[in-house]
């Protein structure tokens, strides 16, 4: 009886022991794991950020290889890699901020992701003072001048995408305007702009959004009154309450004026794209928000008062709409801009 003890005990003692070990081995490698998982975290990170810097120069590398003598200057290649990747960019940053607010765990170094994000930076930077930018004659910044004027008259503004010297030439009527600037607005090419204002923090998401189902679904009027209520909202918010000496905001036209007013006075007019910008967005803006005129007359590019006071005798189209998505992206451009 005793030996059956003693065997019972030794069995008992063997198990305590091999379970004694599973835990410390388990133990040992929980430990292990947590060492391990913050350093794959920063690895992770930091091959994350030099995703997106690779992203973020993609759209300098042509800039970096043209050899040209086009007469554009400075500020205007500046304010095309602005206009073509701000959106873009400011997304690759989030998402890297996003990235390291996680990898930051507590008792461990992230030197390594500090200087990954201040290497990006730094390539940005050179690749952008590489960039060959040549002269540009005070005739030739006139005549590119009335170019954005006259393509703002037909009822177009700056597509975030397109090439610099997409609008630096005069088209000479709207219809040669239409077709040539229509070619580009494939399905695809609406949804790239679609994405791009809904990453505007300043965008009406839900009425937005309601916009693009109409386009969508060919209910071209609906879309329009909407967007045109969206523009008319940032034009009333462009007004500076200190400058209104008790009164009213103004809408419609008078919102124009205003906005236009307020460009002036706070942001540089002087540089040369921002000069363009606002010369093709405010024309654009006065064609379409312009009076009615008593209404003897239709426009012959997309007018608010025609269509809110429904005197249009013309069917809204899908044109009229790729316009009216195009200067809202633009306001929603002028108020960062300012702001």
């Amino acid at each position: 009886m005793m030996d059956d003890y003693e065997n019972k005990e030794k069995v008992e003692t063997k198990n305590n022991l091999n379970e004694d070990n599973f835990r410390k081995k388990k133990s040992s490698q929980q430990q292990m794991q947590s060492l391990l998982e913050p350093v794959g975290k920063n690895i992770n990170a930091v091959a994350k950020i030099q995703q997106s810097t690779k992203k973020i120069l993609e759209p300098l590398q042509p800039m970096l290889q043209m050899q040209t003598n086009s007469s554009l200057m400075r500020d205007m290649y500046k304010r095309q890699i602005e206009a073509s990747s701000s959106a873009f960019i400011r997304k690759q940053i989030e998402e890297m901020s996003n990235i390291l607010k996680k990898t930051f765990i507590k008792n461990f170094d992230t030197g390594v992701i500090s200087e990954a994000a201040r290497m990006m930076m730094r390539e940005i930077s050179e690749a952008i003072q590489r960039i060959k930018i040549p002269d540009i004659s005070a005739e030739h910044k006139q005549e590119i001048i009335e170019a954005y004027k006259a393509w703002g008259i037909y009822g177009w503004t700056i597509d975030p995408e397109a090439s610099i010297k997409a609008f630096s030439y005069n088209p000479g009527d709207k219809k040669t305007a239409d077709n040539i600037a229509l070619k580009r607005y494939s399905k695809e090419k609406m949804e790239q702009i679609f994405e791009m204002i809904r990453e505007s923090k300043r965008v009406k998401k839900l009425d937005f959004e309601e916009a693009v189902f109409d386009y969508q679904h060919k209910q071209y009027k609906s879309c329009a009154l909407i967007l045109f209520s969206l523009i008319d909202a940032l034009l009333i918010r462009l007004q500076k309450k200190s400058n209104l000496d008790g009164k009213r905001r103004k809408v419609g036209l008078g919102a124009v004026n205003a906005a236009q007013k307020r460009t002036e006075t706070d942001l540089n007019t002087e540089l040369f794209f921002t000069h363009m910008f606002c010369t093709n967005l405010f024309v654009c803006l006065g064609k379409v928000f312009e009076g009615g005129k008593d209404f003897k007359n239709q426009p012959d590019v997309i007018n608010r008062n025609f269509l809110g006071h429904g005197m249009m005798t013309k069917q809204v189209r899908k044109k009229d709409c790729i316009q009216l998505f195009l200067l809202y992206y633009n306001t929603l451009e002028l108020l960062d801009m300012i702001y």
